[in-house]
């Protein structure tokens, strides 16, 4: 049987690591996962509903006691194994110059318009 403060304390900590890493707030665990979606690989997916199956189990005190303690520790150090891999300065970086990529393509695609529609409109 899992400890329900220690199991709370988990879960906190997965919040916490989760505003922190990839900066997704919610006033539950279960809204920070649905806004991770598809942020989030498959496997690491299956691990938070293990969580939050094991949260709503953990609610009932006969249900705390069958739950598997094995399956949810490792479904809580696959979620935080995965998240202490992300950097989120670099993801904020990455991001920028996406922005910037996009806006010199677009000024480089509007260039070459003008510069045929002028090519076109001179008699050379």
């Amino acid at each position: 049987m899992i400890d329900t403060e220690e199991f709370n304390t988990k879960t906190t900590r997965l919040q916490q690591a989760l505003t922190d890493r990839m900066r997704l707030r919610g006033p539950t665990l279960e809204r920070q996962l649905r806004r991770a979606g598809r942020r989030l690989p498959r496997r690491q997916r299956r691990a938070g509903a293990i969580v939050l199956g094991a949260q709503d189990w953990m609610a009932h005190a006969k249900l705390a006691r069958v739950l598997d303690i094995g399956q949810v520790d490792r479904a809580f150090s696959d979620l935080h194994a995965y998240l202490d891999t992300l950097d989120p300065q670099e993801a904020r970086k990455t991001a920028v110059l996406r922005l910037v990529g996009g806006i010199v393509l677009n000024l480089m695609l509007l260039a070459g318009l003008i510069y045929a529609l002028i090519r076109w409109q001179s008699p050379l």
